[in-house]
């Protein structure tokens, strides 16, 4: 739709703004950096991938069994039915593998290998996953790399679908964080199975259950999985969390220990969660506008914002600051009708938006707020 701006508008309701409330342009103050114990990268984003705090953020390091979040989204978007029986092929990797123990009599689902590969982190799951969607492993981590470069994980290499060490694998916490925003967004199965405790599937005619590897689900409020990850001498963890409706991602590569992993996780997740502000923007009791209604011109529609709605505001963020689109104000309107929108941001990064409805109405019109005055734009 075409918009017409209105800079006279535009200055007196940012004049108002900074009036009513006078914080809201203003960057919030640093309160520091987390404290890590072991990391060696590390990183914390919002759903948006802007980067609250880094450290070593494009360093490329063994990524292990985060591996498997990307053999997860591969076999997804091969399309086969979740419930195709699948073959289990005999292989090696090593005394010290994680495996669930399948054997070639085992006629498992693709839903189960995905699921034991993502709870249980179990790498015979992972080979049996690539081998019946792809026939080959070789085959399939050629779509794992192409995947990755679709996505713009541009310092990222597989060589497995399991996450063993492998001279050229690697990633950096960057890209792992990039990957586990778009699983948890684009893959409901992914999201799901990852924050689920258990699984327990038939191995061998006997029913079997695997525990999750991620000791933060049920013990860190807002938890929502997603991947761990150990090779010799290096311990990472893929998390992501939401809580008040803000919704993070880490990311941790090189820790000591598999305590260490978690430790740096909490570390990252607490600092963030104790720096943002969530800061009002919105009420429904406001009265933004009034417009003719169009079943009756007795009767007049105010437009007020669909919900309370909040911008999450993150120290050292820039400047918080809106823009708004609104039917014009000649425009017949509907009891109900969406009639606008704002969209706050804070240097350049999405902070939160509001939604305007109109609401048919016999009474006297109250006095109207202060966003009455002309807004940024108005559409056709």
């Amino acid at each position: 739709m075409p918009v017409r701006k209105n800079h006279l508008g535009a200055a007196l309701i940012a004049c108002a703004l900074l009036l009513l409330l006078p914080h809201v342009a203003l960057a919030a103050d640093s309160l520091g950096e987390p404290a890590l114990s072991e990391a060696q990268c590390a990183i914390v984003e919002d759903s948006a991938g802007n980067v609250l705090y880094s450290k070593n953020a494009d360093t490329q390091m063994p990524m292990a069994s985060i591996t498997k979040v990307m053999t997860a989204m591969v076999a997804l978007d091969a399309g086969m039915d979740l419930d195709t029986p699948c073959r289990i092929y005999a292989t090696d990797l090593g005394p010290d593998s994680q495996t669930a123990g399948f054997t070639e009599s085992d006629t498992p689902t693709l839903r189960e290998l995905l699921r034991v590969m993502l709870v249980y982190s179990a790498n015979d799951a992972a080979v049996n996953v690539a081998m019946n969607v792809a026939g080959s492993e070789e085959a399939f981590v050629e779509l794992m790399n192409e995947k990755a470069q679709e996505l713009g994980m541009t310092s990222t290499h597989f060589e497995n679908p399991h996450g063993l060490d492998e001279s050229g694998h690697y990633s950096t916490v960057s890209d792992l964080a990039l990957m586990g925003r778009v699983a948890l967004s684009e893959y409901p199965f992914v999201a799901a199975t990852v924050h689920t405790r258990s699984v327990t599937v038939s191995i061998g005619g006997t029913q079997k259950t695997f525990y999750s590897t991620d000791e933060l689900l049920g013990t860190y409020k807002g938890i929502r999985g997603i991947k761990t990850g150990y090779v010799e001498g290096s311990a990472a963890f893929l998390g992501a969390c939401q809580r008040d409706g803000v919704e993070l991602f880490t990311c941790v590569l090189g820790a000591q220990t598999s305590l260490g992993r978690f430790t740096d996780t909490v570390s990252l997740l607490d600092w963030a969660y104790e720096n943002y502000e969530m800061r009002s923007v919105a009420k429904r009791s406001w009265v933004v506008g009034v417009r003719p209604y169009a079943y009756n011109f007795a009767v007049s529609c105010v437009v007020t914002p669909t919900d309370d709605e909040g911008a999450v505001v993150w120290p050292d963020g820039g400047d918080l600051s809106y823009s708004t689109t609104m039917l014009r104000r000649d425009l017949l309107v509907d009891d109900g009708q969406p009639v606008g929108s704002s969209v706050w941001t804070q240097g350049g990064r999405l902070a939160g938006s509001v939604h305007y409805t109109a609401h048919a109405t016999l009474d006297d019109i109250p006095r109207v707020n202060v966003f009455t005055l002309p807004l940024y734009g108005y559409a056709a």
